[in-house]
């Protein structure tokens, strides 16, 4: 089925607070920013985008998001297609890699 019909753990989630994309937040600042990223803690989504950017908080206990059913979600899907996810920005990075023959770079801090 189509993106509606799949499984994501965190779909589960009643409590979907923040903004997937802090570019969408009606006001970007360093306070918007914080506070996004901690209504998404708080309600374990733990993986935000600003633009092409991944940000990953550490949750600090074990969440279920590197599941068989969440590489099939995030492979070969489209970067903003489903939940932000580090599945999404390295199924990009592979599929870009290929088409533009290119070497790709992701930093971790």
């Amino acid at each position: 089925g189509g993106p509606a019909g799949r499984y994501h753990w965190q779909a589960q989630n009643v409590k979907h607070s923040g903004v997937d994309d802090m570019v969408l937040l009606a006001k970007i600042s360093e306070d918007a920013i914080v506070e996004n990223l901690k209504k998404r803690f708080l309600d374990d989504y733990i993986f935000t985008y600003i633009g092409p950017v991944l940000i990953s908080v550490n949750p600090f206990k074990q969440l279920p998001y590197f599941t068989d059913r969440e590489i099939d979600m995030y492979q070969g899907a489209a970067q903003y297609e489903n939940p932000p996810h580090i599945y999404a920005l390295a199924d990009n990075m592979y599929r870009n890699m290929l088409i533009d023959g290119e070497n790709q770079c992701v930093i971790i801090r």
